[in-house]
């Protein structure tokens, strides 16, 4: 299940890429900035924090999200991928196809980039986070 919503993500990527890039030949260097933000917050929520959440649950630690927890703290692994896969998903779809027309400016590019450079940085460090639990025990 974790590899077929990766590469699902990875596909969608590209694909709202190749289009985006057939319309516009030349694309500016803070597009591809918020594209390369996107990936690197995408891939610490759905890789690196869900390895270094199973890492920590098999050393004996509690899922504390009780959004991916069942009752006694271990995690939904299916919840918890397909939920980061559908945020992923969806930043996606609104920063490549501007849904809502005020959002095409640069300073609208360096806004997502600020958001998404925050998510890859949060998610990192809750994997760290992470990583130290499954050490200690």
């Amino acid at each position: 299940m974790k590899v077929l919503s990766i590469l699902l993500l990875a596909a969608s990527c590209v694909s709202a890429a190749n289009v985006i890039d057939s319309e516009h030949p030349r694309t500016p260097r803070r597009i591809w900035v918020r594209r390369l933000t996107l990936a690197a917050g995408c891939a610490a929520s759905l890789a690196f924090d869900t390895w270094s959440t199973q890492r920590a649950v098999s050393a004996g630690a509690l899922e504390a999200n009780r959004l991916f927890a069942n009752p006694q703290g271990q995690p939904q692994w299916t919840r918890m991928i397909s939920i980061k896969a559908g945020v992923c998903g969806a930043s996606a779809i609104l920063q490549e196809t501007h849904l809502f027309r005020t959002w095409e400016s640069p300073a609208a590019d360096w806004t997502w980039t600020g958001v998404n450079a925050g998510a890859a940085g949060l998610y990192s460090w809750t994997s760290w986070h992470n990583f130290s639990l499954a050490s200690r025990k």
